[in-house]
């Protein structure tokens, strides 16, 4: 059975996903020197999704790791700019997420390490500081 999950859920939503959204612009600008496309479109189905009204919160997580390259979930192949897509999502999540205060390299580490390979090289050429080997 599906968790009841209001309007006032569903905008409490929206509004946590444009935080985080604020954040990665902040992340993105920092690493990549620029905001981008990517960065402005990112999250952005979540905003929509969390108004269907027969979606529950962890509907639209689901849907949204399954069809969004920048999350290991999505099995596509996946290019430099996810990855890096990736790292910045990580690292900004500690700024507005307080469930997830981990900085991009312990994130890594602690729920993808059978990911190193993929990612590390993206962590050390942005994020160098955070490296610990």
């Amino acid at each position: 059975m599906k968790k009841n999950f209001s309007l006032k859920d569903r905008l409490a939503s929206v509004v946590y996903t444009l935080k985080h959204k604020q954040a990665f612009l902040i992340v993105e600008k920092r690493l990549r020197g620029k905001n981008t496309l990517r960065g402005y479109l990112h999250d952005a189905d979540k905003l929509f999704l969390y108004l269907v009204p027969w979606l529950c919160d962890n509907d639209v997580q689901k849907i949204h790791r399954l069809h969004n390259k920048h999350h290991i979930e999505d099995t596509r192949p996946k290019s430099a700019e996810d990855l890096l897509d990736a790292v910045i999502d990580w690292e900004c999540a500690r700024m507005t997420k307080p469930d997830k205060p981990l900085n991009a390299y312990d994130t890594l580490m602690k729920f993808y390490p059978d990911y190193r390979e993929e990612y590390l090289p993206i962590i050390r050429k942005y994020l160098p500081e955070q490296i610990r080997d």
